[in-house]
């Protein structure tokens, strides 16, 4: 190995971000000249735009649980190492994209962050719905809700190589307090789950609790329309929220554990903070049900019916 090659030496995390500190413009012209003999196709798919692999695959580079000792020997240690977009393409996918029928082993060990082969096998499965999902939900909401769901469900997106496509130039409006972001977080998210699960097709009565969430008031909180409300309708609106929770809990109870995406998005409910934004407290009879209920959507289908 040549110096002119400069080599990688140290494979730390601080020492991989040191080298690409002090090599970026070199590596990025590397990326840049790779990609111009690789087969595009396969590049937008899997990096979302050949623009962004360059970027992208740096931050590949970068992730904490970058394993040098699981690399294959035919790798290069030094900056070609980023010319092999071969590699970057399967172990970005955990091997389940591959080019001219090369699959290199993933280079990565076991790690609380690592997709399973499960995973990426569904991710082009589900993204369509996901984001159909959430263009129907900004239809019917304030677009702050919109920010706090891609907030909420961060880590899924992430996990799903969608934050920068989700979450380009998407700004809360309206600063509020830790707490209540936190509310938030969890009503666009029991929102955008009751669309994602056709909720409405399985309760008789939501005329009034669409009437309320689901079209578009002032973008400030509460973000409900505005309409007028009278005493016996909040209280309908309370009970719809009841009956929406059980049909929650009854569908999640009969997943599948391996259904990850669907899973990922009940976790973000899962609290008691849904009961507090929707203004059910402790002294409705149905609170401890309903906060017994949440909670139990953070274990796994199966924990349930044990």
């Amino acid at each position: 190995m040549r110096d002119s090659d400069l080599p990688i030496t140290d494979w730390s995390k601080i020492g991989r971000q040191n080298y690409v500190d002090e090599n970026r413009l070199v590596i990025e012209l590397v990326i840049e000249q790779a990609l111009e003999d690789f087969d595009e196709k396969v590049i937008s798919v899997v990096f979302g735009h050949q623009a962004n692999a360059v970027s992208k695959i740096i931050d590949l580079f970068l992730l904490s649980h970058f394993c040098v000792e699981q690399l294959p020997t035919a790798i290069p240690k030094d900056i070609t190492l980023f010319s092999q977009l071969s590699f970057w393409v399967s172990f970005k996918t955990a091997g389940n994209v591959n080019d001219g029928g090369k699959a290199y082993k993933k280079a990565y060990v076991e790690s609380e962050h690592e997709l399973p082969d499960s995973k990426v096998a569904d991710i082009d499965r589900h993204v369509q719905p996901l984001a159909r999902n959430l263009k129907k939900l900004s239809k019917k909401v304030a677009p702050d809700l919109i920010g706090y769901w891609l907030q909420a469900n961060k880590k899924l997106l992430k996990e799903l190589a969608l934050s920068d496509s989700f979450s380009r130039d998407v700004e809360i409006e309206n600063d509020v307090s830790d707490p209540q972001k936190t509310r938030y977080r969890a009503d666009a998210s029991f929102r955008y789950l009751y669309l994602f699960l056709n909720i409405a097709e399985h309760i008789d009565t939501v005329e009034v609790y669409e009437n309320k969430y689901f079209v578009k008031g002032l973008n400030r909180p509460q973000y409900v329309s505005g309409y007028s409300e009278t005493h016996q309708t909040k209280h309908q609106v309370r009970q719809t929220i009841k009956y929406i929770i059980n049909r929650f809990y009854e569908t999640f109870s009969d997943m599948d554990d391996k259904d990850f995406l669907t899973r990922a998005l009940f976790k973000t409910i899962a609290k008691t903070a849904v009961l507090d934004v929707y203004e059910i407290n402790k002294n409705e009879p149905y609170y401890l049900d309903c906060a017994d209920k949440l909670k139990q959507l953070k274990n796994k289908p199966s924990k349930i019916l044990e």
